[in-house]
């Protein structure tokens, strides 16, 4: 009799510790998904912070680069013999051009600027960057086409005002957002890209100062 309830005994204390080592287990799992599922919710969390930061960069930058641009375009002989000291051939053409070439520079910005802002450097292109970008290439295409057909200033104005208008509606849908998720400070460099722009932008077109007989011959060279 002693030995069966010896026996039984080491039973019982077998289930005592295979429920021990199990319910660790468990508990472990638990942990372990509790820390992932943490990690996941930050990431997600990063990730929108950072969609929203680069969106609220990327309006910033259209917005003061069209501020610039605007008069430049409404007077592009006088903008281009100030900036050059001599009368430029083309000087709307000139103009034109160079706002397409710097349409391309901001999206290559606002891309560095994305992975700056990432824990790993890696490039990341949510929702809002994704239409924000939409919006940067349209106004890009545009100003191909306009340089193109190398149009009057007037024309130019209201289509571009009719872009303006499409970015500002898209803000006014998700500026709540935005505002919910965005970064409380952007890099001291990055403010300072918005700083820099008029500069920047002056000092591209000095670049184009060529006195040439045609425009043709100007964007040969």
């Amino acid at each position: 009799m002693r030995i069966g309830c010896f026996a039984g005994g080491r039973f019982v204390k077998k289930i005592i510790i295979y429920f021990i080592l199990g319910g660790a287990w468990l508990l472990g799992a638990r942990a372990y998904a509790s820390v992932t599922d943490i990690i996941k919710h930050d990431e997600r969390k990063e990730i929108h912070s950072i969609d929203a930061t680069v969106f609220a960069f990327t309006y910033q930058l259209m917005r003061k680069t069209e501020k610039i641009f605007q008069p430049m375009i409404a007077a592009p002989q006088e903008t281009m013999q100030s900036l050059c000291g001599f009368p430029v051939p083309y000087a709307r053409q000139v103009i034109y051009d160079y706002a397409v070439f710097h349409d391309d520079k901001l999206a290559q910005d606002v891309m560095i600027f994305s992975r700056a802002l990432s824990l790993h450097g890696t490039q990341i292109i949510g929702p809002l960057t994704k239409q924000i970008l939409q919006h940067l290439r349209a106004h890009r295409d545009l100003m191909e086409r306009v340089h193109r057909l190398d149009l009057s200033a007037d024309v130019v104005q209201a289509l571009l005002m009719d872009e303006t208008f499409k970015v500002d509606l898209l803000l006014s849908k998700v500026g709540a957002e935005i505002t919910a998720a965005v970064f409380d400070t952007f890099h001291t460099g990055d403010t300072g890209k918005l700083d820099n722009l008029p500069d920047e932008i002056k000092i591209g077109l000095q670049k184009r100062c060529v006195s040439v007989s045609s425009f043709e011959d100007f964007r040969d060279q």
